[in-house]
């Protein structure tokens, strides 16, 4: 009896060990499962790859306002003397000339100025034009002085120093600037292939 007694209780140890460790695995389980590691990217679905977003691009420069010119590149205006190569010019005024010898036109008279660097430099009133959008004019041939437009720049071959000045006349189409674009007055002595053209702005409204 005392024999059978002592096996019984040897028989029961290994059920409570086990257990013990039953009991301690369930423990780390719920520990595991409380403690859930972050997730550092979104889950996807099954047979997908998850892609990066990209970065934002930069804002887009905005346009430049419709008819901006740089003001670097832009031909001066009137009162400001222009340097050529070989002489100096000058827009000083524009008046309204009458009679208007086109129908529907305007004749206007142009008052210029050039100043010689070097001997032989010739002057012309056929050397100035008037041009807008592409299309030039050349000046009017007159040998008077319109009414409000004189005194005529003459032609003269100039020594170095001196200068010359006078009215260049044009008579103005109606077809010649329509869209009222800026007119520029440009000149370059054509009996010098090397001479540097110039030009200049009108004052708006003088066409």
């Amino acid at each position: 009896m005392y024999l059978f007694r002592i096996v019984k209780r040897r028989a029961r140890l290994p059920t409570a060990a086990v257990a013990s460790v039953l009991a301690l695995v369930l423990f780390a389980q719920c520990r595991r499962q409380d403690v859930a590691p972050p997730q550092t990217t979104p889950p996807v679905a099954n047979g997908a790859r998850a892609v990066a977003e990209p970065l934002a691009a930069p804002p887009a420069p905005a346009p430049a306002a419709e008819g901006a010119t740089d003001e670097a590149s832009a031909p001066a205006s009137k009162g400001t003397w222009l340097e050529g190569n070989i002489y100096r010019f000058r827009l000083d005024d524009v008046r309204k000339c009458s009679p208007t010898a086109v129908a529907g036109g305007a004749r206007i008279g142009v008052v210029v100025r050039v100043a010689s660097k070097v001997d032989e430099v010739f002057v012309a009133p056929r050397d100035v034009k008037l041009e807008s959008g592409g299309v030039i004019l050349d000046s009017a041939i007159v040998t008077k002085a319109p009414d409000g437009c004189g005194p005529l720049l003459a032609p003269k071959s100039m020594r170095a120093g001196k200068t010359n000045d006078g009215v260049v006349v044009f008579d103005v189409p109606p077809e010649f600037n329509p869209d009222h674009r800026p007119v520029k007055i440009t000149y370059q002595p054509t009996r010098w292939g090397g001479a540097k053209r110039v030009e200049a702005l009108l004052p708006p409204g003088s066409v």
